[in-house]
């Protein structure tokens, strides 16, 4: 590194907000998403294990996205912002339509919600678009 180049901007605190924010939902979701899968209800057991299953994957994902945000790549904060706005819809409309969530999956989608808020403030937005200018 000469001396006439730049140092490297430290993360900032919004950026590490959000990505313990989403570690946590992912968590949930992953939690919540086993539970769903191991209930045993009447009716239609195979769709409730695989709504389970489907959240637990979702957690995973989020994980992954997660720390691939905060090695400050903006792909992964654009695919963790588009994952977690989906996944607060679906996982929200699914109890409406009379499927089964367990409590855990739906108490991640507050963290999931407030990391997605965090990641898209002025303070985190500047720091990856630095990225493509340094």
């Amino acid at each position: 590194m000469s001396a006439s180049s730049p140092a490297p901007l430290s993360r900032p605190r919004i950026v590490n907000a959000a990505f313990w924010c989403w570690l946590a939902a992912a968590i949930l979701l992953i939690a919540g998403g086993l539970l769903t899968a191991t209930v045993n209800l009447a009716g239609l057991p195979g769709v409730f294990r695989a709504i389970g299953v489907l959240t637990a994957l979702v957690g995973i994902a989020m994980a992954i996205l997660a720390g691939g945000t905060r090695r400050r790549d903006a792909r992964f904060r654009r695919a963790a912002v588009a994952l977690s706005l989906a996944t607060v819809i679906i996982i929200g409309i699914i109890p409406v339509l009379g499927g089964v969530m367990h409590v855990l999956s739906m108490l991640g989608l507050l963290p999931l919600i407030a990391g997605t808020v965090c990641i898209t403030r002025p303070g985190a937005a500047d720091w990856f678009s630095e990225e493509a200018v340094g």
